[in-house]
């Protein structure tokens, strides 16, 4: 029985915590992405940088890991913010690119 119980907690707390889900800033590839393709990774890392949002505050996860585990509020946290600037500063990446490349190409 004891042994069950714990193995529901820890089940409870791996599947309880944010995914690590970083992106690299640059990568291999990018100065090769058209336009068109700059638009759709810039729309869907808006929508991947609102699901990190969404893992901040209070949330189901954060408030199941206060009843069974109340420092991995704070890993939530921190992870969720570190998913949120990762994906911001790949979006400050790929808008600079972004500007670099297409601002201004179709007037000519």
């Amino acid at each position: 029985m004891r042994l069950s119980l714990v193995l529901v907690l820890v089940v409870l707390l791996v599947t309880g915590c944010v995914s690590n889900e970083a992106v690299r800033t640059i990568q291999t590839g990018d100065y090769e992405l058209t336009c068109d393709q700059l638009k759709y990774e810039l729309a869907r890392l808006g929508a991947k940088f609102e699901d990190a949002k969404d893992d901040t505050g209070i949330t189901e996860k954060n408030v199941g890991l206060a009843i069974v585990f109340w420092p991995g509020i704070i890993v939530n946290e921190v992870r969720a913010n570190k998913n949120q600037d990762s994906i911001d500063d790949r979006i400050e990446h790929l808008s600079q690119l972004y500007k670099m490349k297409c601002v201004g190409k179709d007037e000519e």
